[in-house]
Formats: structure tokens, C-alpha cells, sequence
């Protein structure tokens, strides 16, 4: 269990925690201004106590590798903000997209931070879909199991940094595939048929106009 990452075990607490309130909480005890403010105050803190274990030695000992990797992950992660968020998100795809960004650039709270300063009032899909998204992700990346494995996957012979290479690059390709063809083709679908609706709505609105007169 030393290995076992703590966040997807405490978002899995969460879930429990959730429906166990939705489950038994009739008379509403819970308060969720309450719980609001307790998320808040933790994401403060949350985001202090990571700037505060960055170890600045061990950035200065291998400068070099860090400067090409943190280089390379920029240019990536603008790409992706600018140019795979509007086609696999087209719906809020800045405020969605904003959260991704900030994720891939530094934690989940720093995504959390970009999304509250971009829509403070939650009036966009962006938090939930950000959330559920997390239910997927989380649990393997970012700090879950397969982040956790990442190092022993490398390091064994069976696998090796090659093998890991070539799983991540697979993982990779089928995403972008799912997101590029699969859920944009069904995005557009789903707007062909509600301006199809409007356009409906409009004509009927017209005749009914029109007899009236």
C-alpha cells in the first residue's frame, strides 16, 4: 500500500462520502455553501503545500533534462489549448480547455484555479465535465496507478523505457483518435440537429404568424 497513489483513494472516498449524503441527508444537514467554502480554503492549501515540497536542489542537479522537458511540455500543452481543444471540445471549449491547460502544465488544483478565474460563476459545463472527467483519469494518470508504475515499468527488463515509449504512444494515438473523428463527429450531429430543431421551430412560428394575419 506505500505505493498505492493517495489522490485516486481519496477522490474514491469522495464518491463514497457523496452518495452516502445523497443517500441518507433527507432533511439537507449538509450545507453546501458549507462544503464550498471547506473546498476553497482546501485548494488553498492544497496548492501552498505544493509549491512548498518543490525541491529547488534537485531542479539545479539535472537543469538540463528539466529545461528540454519543461520546453517540450509547454509547446505541447499550448498546442493541444489552441488547437485540440476547439475540435475535441467545441462546446465552452476555452473554459474547458483552460482547465486541461493548467492540469497539464502543473496539478489538478492548478487547473481548478484557471477554470474559477475564467468562469468565477460557474455558469459553464466546464467544472462538472472537468469532474467526471477526473473519474476516468485520475485512477491511472496523473499521479494514479499508472504513474506509479511508470518507473518500475521502465526499469524492468520485460518492459523497459522502449515498451512503456511505444504503450504511451498507443494510448495516445487512440485518444486523439476518439477526440478528433470519433466525439467530433458526433458533436457536429448533435448541432445539425438542433439548428435543424430551431430552424423547425422558426418556420412553424412563421405560418402560425402568417395565418393569423
Amino acid at each position: 500500500m506505500a505505493y498505492v497513489p493517495l489522490f485516486p483513494m481519496a477522490m474514491i472516498g469522495g464518491i463514497v462520502l457523496q452518495l452516502f449524503i445523497d443517500r441518507f441527508d433527507r432533511n439537507g444537514i449538509v450545507d453546501e455553501k458549507t462544503v464550498e467554502r471547506v473546498q476553497g480554503f482546501s485548494l488553498d492549501v492544497l496548492i501552498i503545500a505544493a509549491m512548498a515540497t518543490l525541491s529547488l536542489q534537485a531542479i539545479a542537479d539535472n537543469f538540463a533534462a528539466f529545461a528540454l522537458l519543461t520546453v517540450a511540455g509547454v509547446l505541447w500543452c499550448v498546442f493541444a489549448f489552441l488547437f485540440l481543444a476547439p475540435r475535441m471540445m467545441p462546446s465552452h471549449w476555452f473554459e474547458r480547455g483552460i482547465g486541461e491547460f493548467g492540469q497539464s502544465l502543473g496539478v489538478t488544483a492548478t487547473g481548478l484555479v484557471l477554470m474559477r478565474v475564467v468562469d468565477p460563476e460557474l455558469k459553464t459545463p466546464a467544472y462538472p465535465a472537468f469532474g467526471y472527467k477526473q473519474l476516468i483519469f485520475e485512477p491511472f494518470f496523473g499521479g494514479g496507478l499508472i504513474t506509479a508504475a511508470a518507473i518500475p515499468l521502465i526499469v524492468s527488463p520485460q518492459v523497459g523505457a522502449v515498451g512503456f515509449l511505444v504503450f504511451m504512444a498507443v494510448v495516445m494515438a487512440v485518444s486523439l483518435f476518439m477526440g478528433l473523428f470519433v466525439l467530433r463527429r458526433r458533436h457536429r450531429r448533435a448541432a445539425a440537429g438542433a439548428e435543424g430543431a430551431a430552424a423547425g421551430g422558426r418556420a412553424a412560428s412563421g405560418r402560425t404568424s402568417s395565418e393569423v394575419s
